[in-house]
C-alpha cells in the first residue's frame, strides 16, 4: 500500500511542477505601489545592566533600584510606565555577567519613542527604533489593484520595445498582503506592496 501512497504523491508532485512552468512566450514583470503609514507602531528596548553604563561609573548596585530610577526619569516625562514588558530571558541571552533585564516598550505616539531614546541615565542602554505599519482589508484590495496596474503598465512597456502584445495574466504573487508587516527599522525608508505577474503573449 505505502509504494502506490509514495507513486501517487510522486505523480501529484510532478503535475503541480508541470503547472507552475512558464511559458515560453511570456513577459515577467514587478508591480510596485507605496504603502500608506496612517497607522504606525513604534517600537524601542532599554537593557538595564548593573554593569557599568554608558553615561557613569554605575551608582546602582541593585536591580531593584535600578528599575526604580529609570521608571522615575520615565514618569518625569509622563509616560505611563505600565507599558513596558519586561523580558529577564532576553537579557539572560546576550551573556551580561551582572544582574539585569530588557524593557520593551511600543506605541503609536513618535514623541514618546523619541522621549525614551533620549534618556540619558548609567546603567541603562537605549536600543535601535523599529516601526512597524498596518493597512486594513479595503486598503489592500485598492492597493493591490493599483499594482496590478503597475505591473500591466510594465509589461505593455516590454511588449512594445520587443515588438510583441500582451495577451492574459498566466500567474500573479505577491508575499506583502498581510494586513500588518514586520518590524523594521526606523530609516529603512518606504514600504511598498509588490506583485509579480507573468503575462502571455499572443501568438
Amino acid at each position: 500500500m505505502k509504494p502506490i501512497i509514495l507513486i501517487l504523491m510522486l505523480c501529484a508532485s510532478v503535475y503541480a511542477k508541470a503547472q507552475q512552468i512558464t511559458p515560453e512566450r511570456s513577459i515577467t514583470v514587478h508591480g510596485t505601489v507605496e504603502k500608506p503609514l496612517d497607522d504606525v507602531m513604534y517600537k524601542t528596548e532599554v537593557t538595564l545592566s548593573l554593569e557599568k553604563g554608558y553615561y557613569g561609573d554605575g551608582p546602582y548596585k541593585t536591580l531593584d533600584e535600578l528599575l526604580a530610577k529609570y521608571y522615575e526619569e520615565v514618569k518625569s516625562l509622563n509616560i505611563d510606565t505600565s507599558k513596558f514588558i519586561r523580558d529577564d530571558l532576553a537579557f539572560a541571552a546576550m551573556g551580561y555577567r551582572t544582574e539585569g533585564t530588557v524593557l520593551r516598550y511600543e506605541t503609536k505616539s513618535k514623541k514618546d519613542i523619541l522621549k525614551l531614546t533620549n534618556i540619558k541615565m548609567s546603567q541603562a542602554m537605549p536600543s535601535y527604533v523599529q516601526v512597524k505599519s498596518k493597512i486594513f482589508d479595503a486598503e489592500i484590495k485598492l492597493l493591490t489593484q493599483k499594482a496590478l496596474e503597475n505591473a500591466r503598465k510594465n509589461a505593455e512597456l516590454l511588449a512594445e520595445v520587443s515588438g510583441e502584445e500582451i495577451d492574459k495574466i498566466f500567474s500573479i504573487s505577491s508575499y506583502d498582503l498581510g494586513e500588518e508587516s514586520y518590524w523594521r527599522a526606523a530609516n529603512s525608508g518606504t514600504e511598498y506592496l509588490r506583485l509579480t505577474v507573468v503575462y502571455t503573449l499572443k501568438d
